[in-house]
Formats: structure tokens, sequence, C-alpha cells
């Protein structure tokens, strides 16, 4: 019998803390309903009754912040994302967070702090750029005076390759071009090299004047330093080559590649873009089946930029 009022406490401890929690969450779904309708004051009241001091729901800390940014009320904005960020938030709820950051200080006008967490977000995968260029929050940032400066440190967060200078190697060969033999006029075929992915390649699109085509995907490998060209031409297996050890030295792009032919002979390759000047580049490739001892030229095109 005795044992009766411990069970009966417990049971009213239960049921109360089920009235809470129960309690709470009808609050967060309030909460959540009313920021789906954009109905900011409301949903405030709605979050902080369910926040309190000490909850832990980033997703929820980060809804609060917007609430307070529309409402014009930014540095609590600000400590609002804080909260959201120092309680581990998913990465997508994270993204969020960072950019909503820049938005409030944005509208403080403090446009350094603002373009910090701009960077920020970008390094979590965040595509902030769309924001950068057409969030009426981030009017203040565009209208810097070193905007050019800001824009290029979030592009570069955004795509890392932007930021390291040997991406930039093979810049010359970018543009539409007319190719021809070299030395004459006879046109053999039309490139155009484009710069793709955020600046970490350069894709050739070759179309001849025989009718043949091939594309060729162009990179610089950091962690080898070199750079690299894959080709895949319409010709079948025999029209695929991999060019390797690629690096831009005395005005010229230089490859090598090693093959077997048909033969079942090693074949080696050296394959050369010459940065003759702003419209003209010269490309050569030589090989040798007698492993080096002497080399027969392929081919020798002149790409010449085409007139806009």
């Amino acid at each position: 019998m005795k044992k009766y009022p411990i069970k009966t406490g417990l049971l009213t401890l239960c049921i109360s803390l089920c009235s809470l929690f129960t309690h709470a969450q009808n609050k967060l779904h309030a909460a959540d309903s009313l920021f789906a309708l954009q109905n900011w004051k409301a949903a405030k009241q709605n979050y902080v009754s369910y926040l309190g001091d000490t909850s832990v729901n980033s997703l929820a800390w980060n809804r609060l912040g917007y609430c307070n940014h529309n409402l014009g009320l930014y540095t609590e904005a600000l400590k609002d994302y804080q909260k959201a960020l120092d309680n581990k938030p998913s990465p997508p709820v994270r993204g969020v967070a960072t950019a909503r950051m820049a938005r409030s200080y944005a509208m403080l006008n403090e446009t350094t702090e603002a373009t910090d967490w701009l960077v920020k977000s970008a390094a979590t995968g965040y595509n902030i750029l769309t924001d950068l260029d057409t969030l009426a929050d981030l009017k203040n940032v565009r209208q810097a005076s070193n905007y050019k400066d800001l824009r290029k440190k979030v592009y570069e967060a955004v795509y890392p390759c932007a930021a390291e200078p040997h991406s930039h190697d093979f810049d010359f060969w970018i543009g539409d071009w007319d190719v021809y033999q070299t030395g004459s006029k006879f046109l053999v075929g039309h490139s155009l090299v484009q710069s793709i992915a955020g600046d970490c390649a350069l894709l050739e699109n070759w179309t001849s004047t025989q009718a043949h085509t091939g594309k060729s995907f162009n990179y610089y490998d950091a962690a080898a330093g070199k750079w690299e060209q894959d080709w895949l031409g319409a010709g079948g297996q025999s029209d695929r080559q991999r060019f390797y050890n690629g690096e831009y030295k005395d005005g010229a792009m230089s490859f090598t590649n090693e093959s077997i032919n048909a033969q079942k002979v090693k074949v080696l390759g050296n394959f050369k873009f010459y940065n003759i000047d702003k419209d003209t580049v010269r490309q050569y490739l030589e090989q040798s089946a007698d492993d080096g001892k002497t080399y027969q030229p392929i081919y020798d095109f002149t790409y010449v930029r085409k007139k806009q």
C-alpha cells in the first residue's frame, strides 16, 4: 500500500511532462504555420514562447531570426542566427543562417561584416552569389565603393578554382576560333573553347571541315601541379587520348603522352599550344615510335580568333 503514492506521483509527473511537451510542440507547429504564412509578428511570439533561453532547436532559432529580420529588428536577428549556429545545425540550416547573417549586417550597413558572412555561407556550399546579385537586403553591399573586390572575394569562395593562379594558365586558348593548317589559308576546322565549372576546367568543342567532331576536357590538377587534357573524338576507341604533365612555360602550354598504336608499339607524344598573341594560338603535335629518338609531326594548326 505504501508504494501507491509513489506510483501515483510518477504517473502525475509523467502526465505533466507529456502535457508540457505537447504544449511546446503545439507552440512550435503554430509558429511554423505562421512563419509559412509570413505572419512574422505572430510567428515570432510563438517561437519565443517555444524556445525560451535553452532550446537547441537550430531551425527554430534560425526562423526566429528571420522573423526579427522581416520586422526590421536586425540586431535581434543576428543574435538568433548566432544561437542557431551555436547549436550545430545541419548543413542546409547552417548555409541559410550564415547567408541571413550577411543580410542583417548589410541592412545595418556593416558591409565588411556582411561580406565576411557571405564568404562563410559560400564555404557551406550555399550559392550566395545569386543573393548577392539580386536581393534588396544586400543593396548596401552592391553600392559599396569596393564592391568589385567584395564580389571577387565571394566568387572565389563559391568557385575556389578561380583563386588558383595556375587554373588560368590556359586562358589564352579560351575563345571562338577558325583553325588553319599552319602557314596556309587552308581551313581545317572550327573550335569553341570555354571556361567551365567555375574556372576549374576548359572545354574544347571541335568541328573539322571534314565533319569530324570531338571534345577535350582540360584542367589543372593542383595535387600534381600539372595540367591534363582528356580528348574524346568521333573516331571511336582509337580517337581517345590523354595528355598529361601539362605546364605553361616560355609562352607555351606543353603536354606529353604515351600510347600503344595498332602495331602494339609504344608511341610517345609531345603536344604544345603556343601563345602567339591574344588572337592567335598554334597547336602542334609530334610523336615518336622509337622511344623518343626521332619525332614526326602529326599536325600543325593555327587558331585565329573569330572577329566579333
